[in-house]
């Protein structure tokens, strides 16, 4: 009997540290798991966006128009990049995985420019009426990963991507942090170790 009780304790911390083995270091970090064939987590690219305000001409030369406000990212694509062929997940780490995930958690499509990728983060017109969260989200559906984090299932598409983690355990919020990767079929992969 003891026997079989040191086996099964063996064989369950064995289960567990395979479970935990692709989970992120630090908590709001974010890795992509490639799943062709192996498993392979691949690292996403941590960038911490300008954030910038911007008044149409219309307002500025007859008082009506908008003023936008934007979460900008300095280079045109992540150096983090897929193939759209490519089986995709995400895990995040989190403090623990007792929330539902989509609650805090925002999959984001930027807007591609030459030179930056872009997010809306709020528009007020000329009336006053503000709307925000006009970000391009792209859903998921998460589950429960490890002890703490989540694995996210999304629909694979073109585009550059970036998952920001709100901050659903604490009062303050730190800074805006997005992990970026992108998706394209023009590109050669390139991973970010």
């Amino acid at each position: 009997m003891k026997k079989y009780f040191i086996l099964v304790v063996l064989l369950s911390l064995g289960f567990l540290a395979s479970a935990q083995q692709f989970e992120p270091e630090w908590t709001g970090e974010v890795v992509v798991l490639k799943t062709d064939g192996d498993t392979i987590p691949v690292a996403t690219e941590k960038s911490i966006p300008q954030v910038k305000t911007s008044a149409s001409a219309g307002l500025l030369l007859v008082g009506v128009g908008n003023v936008r406000k934007k979460a900008v990212i300095k280079k045109p694509r992540a150096a983090t990049q897929f193939l759209p062929s490519e089986n995709l997940v995400l895990i995040v780490k989190c403090k623990d995985n007792e929330t539902d995930p989509t609650t805090f958690i925002q999959l984001v499509k930027f807007e591609e420019k030459k030179k930056e990728r872009r997010a809306e983060l709020a528009n007020v017109n000329w009336l006053g009426t503000v709307s925000e969260g006009n970000m391009e989200y792209i859903e998921f559906k998460g589950k429960k990963y490890g002890k703490s984090s989540y694995i996210l299932t999304f629909p694979v598409q073109e585009g550059e991507f970036g998952v920001h983690v709100l901050n659903p355990n604490e009062q303050d919020e730190k800074t805006t942090v997005f992990y970026c990767f992108g998706i394209h079929a023009d590109n050669e992969v390139v991973v970010v170790e």
